[in-house]
């Protein structure tokens, strides 16, 4: 992290915040998220929104996580169970995620979550309560350490109701259509780029069997037939910019 001063920072957050406007995609709102936060260690986020209707699942609006965690997180519904997530429905600002409240960690599947959590190299974070008439939305923040400088919080704040809205203002993704992974979306920008399953591999440096899970799993998501298919389909939907 190289921000001296807390001036410098909010002139990097505006300047992020201000680089937003022309992104036209969920995979470029997601890049130049991720390079800003990079300078703070944060190595994933996601934002969320959980409707106020009894029973709702939360909606991903983006994701940003490691590879593998999003999907069990959520079959294991472990946003039932989450310390941050419950708090996050109270709090009124920006929170690390070693400020919520211990009396959240008495569900015992609470405190497993950060166990599992570790497995993906997430160890700490912050979270940016994001309340409107929809529901209540959450920018998180996760890392396996990150640096706690003046005036950081402030700035999440700043970029995460910008984030919001650019997301909100790109083209809606039909019900039923999940959001691709950062991972995911590299792998289609490559097939669609030209490249085989095994140049993508070479690339990514994966193997071709995770790169045609990938692909399977993008198929699934966008029920699409093949390749082509997918990429036509990311296109027409905004989650893919070539």
């Amino acid at each position: 992290m190289t921000t001296g001063t807390a001036d410098v920072l909010l002139e990097n957050t505006l300047l992020t915040v201000e680089s937003l406007s022309s992104a036209g995609s969920q995979r470029c709102v997601i890049a130049r998220v991720t390079e800003f936060l990079g300078q703070f260690g944060f190595s994933a986020f996601g934002l969320t929104r959980l409707s106020r209707l009894p029973g709702a699942e939360p909606d991903v609006l983006l994701d940003a996580w490691p590879e593998g965690w999003s999907d069990r997180y959520r079959e294991a519904g472990l946003y039932r169970h989450d310390p941050v997530v419950q708090h996050s429905l109270s709090a009124r600002d920006v929170f690390a995620w070693d400020e919520v409240p211990r009396d959240y960690l008495d569900d015992p599947k609470a405190a497993a979550i950060p166990r599992e959590a570790a497995e993906f190299e997430i160890l700490e974070g912050m979270c940016v309560p994001l309340p409107s008439a929809l529901g209540v939305g959450s920018l998180w923040l996760a890392s396996a350490g990150f640096e706690r400088v003046p005036g950081l919080k402030r700035a999440v704040r700043l970029l995460a109701h910008h984030v919001l809205q650019t997301v909100e203002a790109l083209p809606p993704t039909p019900a039923g259509v999940r959001v691709l992974t950062v991972r995911e979306s590299d792998v289609l920008a490559w097939i669609a780029g030209g490249k085989t399953t095994r140049d993508v591999a070479t690339i990514l440096n994966i193997s071709e069997h995770t790169v045609g899970e990938h692909l399977k799993n993008i198929r699934r998501k966008l029920g699409t037939s093949n390749n082509t298919h997918s990429t036509v389909r990311a296109l027409q939907l905004g989650l893919l910019r070539l």
